[in-house]
């Protein structure tokens, strides 16, 4: 075997992969990507789940590389596998290999009462599209608030062997897009009330896709449409909160101006337009400052104060049309709140 040096440094994990004998570096290129996802959980006491013991089927001794590797990168983690084929394995004592199906919803919540909940879910089961789907319903209420599924070999979506397709990727991409669907469940909600989203659309915090893996995170994802805004919301009472903090200490004109527009959003005028009012008085040259104090005007109807601030934009771009139009028409609210400030 030549000795020859690698042209970039390897990871704890993709090392492991390689002295455990796992296809997740190698034939895959899975490692690098997961080192950067686990690696800040590397001494936690973790529950893992991992769909797919690998091997091959007919021999009840061989595989359970990966489960090797993942008992040895979390020496404090508890490790579980699951496969639809017995398997005769010497494991850590910290791993558990549990026979069964990935689409048998009794036998997944059975493990997950007993080994869960987990930190991290890995299905490297089947890779048929309809077991992928079946397995993420069933797991991903099992996986902890800041825990990580992940979908390997994506590929086989778009395989008709599998059950998946080259026209639509089947029912992994259906999956993905109802992902997609929860991260925004606020913004639909808007377009179409009687949209139904899966009972956890609140807790998908974020999507990541690689070459052949799909990461799905879990967190808390309630914050409001920038078009719905409820200052009540603890998102956005945060923001509120914290934007008025640093303003304090610093203030901006640009930084009062969104502050105010919050305000605006949230269908608290009086306060918006103390906030625009005082940034104003203190930029009175300031497009956002204006142009936020004009969409308070608007909001309150007040025809007198709008024509002022029109007025002041017009002083510093009398070439602007679209203020011309509103002014020319003496009805400011042909100016839509809405198109003041970016979305």
């Amino acid at each position: 075997m030549p000795d020859t040096e690698p042209d970039h440094e390897l990871d704890a994990l993709t090392r492991l992969a390689i002295k455990h004998g796992t296809d997740k570096w190698g034939p895959h290129f899975y490692t690098p990507i997961y080192h950067g996802l686990f690696c800040h959980l590397r001494d936690q006491p973790i529950r893992l789940l991992e769909i797919g013991v690998g091997g091959y089927y007919q021999l009840k001794g061989a595989g359970g590389a990966s489960l090797r590797m993942w008992a040895e990168y979390f020496p404090n983690g508890q490790i579980t596998g699951i496969d639809i084929a017995e398997k005769r394995l010497t494991l850590d004592p910290r791993v558990t290999v549990c026979r069964g199906s990935q689409d048998d919803s009794a036998f997944l919540k059975k493990v997950s009462d007993e080994r869960g909940p987990f930190d991290i879910i890995i299905d490297h089961g089947s890779h048929v599209p309809k077991h992928v789907v079946t397995s993420f319903y069933i797991l991903f209420p099992f996986l902890k608030d800041g825990g990580i599924y992940v979908i390997e070999d994506v590929q086989t979506a778009f395989w008709p062997n599998f059950g998946g397709s080259m026209l639509h990727g089947g029912e992994t991409v259906k999956l993905t897009r109802t992902i997609i669907e929860c991260l925004n469940h606020a913004e639909i909600a808007l377009a179409d009330r009687s949209h139904s989203f899966p009972s956890f659309a609140t807790q998908i915090k974020a999507l990541r896709a690689f070459h052949n893996v799909i990461v799905v995170d879990k967190g808390d994802n309630t914050e409001p449409s920038n078009f719905a805004y409820d200052l009540s919301n603890p998102h956005a009472a945060t923001a509120v909160k914290v934007i008025e903090h640093e303003l304090r200490s610093a203030p901006t004109a640009e930084g009062m101006a969104i502050l105010s527009d919050l305000y605006i959003r949230g269908g608290n005028l009086a306060r918006a337009k103390e906030i625009a009012g005082e940034a104003v008085s203190r930029w009175p040259t300031n497009m956002a400052a204006l142009m936020v104090a004009y969409a308070v005007a608007v909001r309150q109807n007040d025809i007198l104060a709008s024509k002022q601030y029109l007025d002041s934009l017009l002083q510093l771009e009398p070439d602007n049309g679209m203020l011309q139009q509103a002014r020319a028409n003496l009805n400011p609210s042909s100016l839509h709140p809405s198109q003041t400030l970016p979305p």
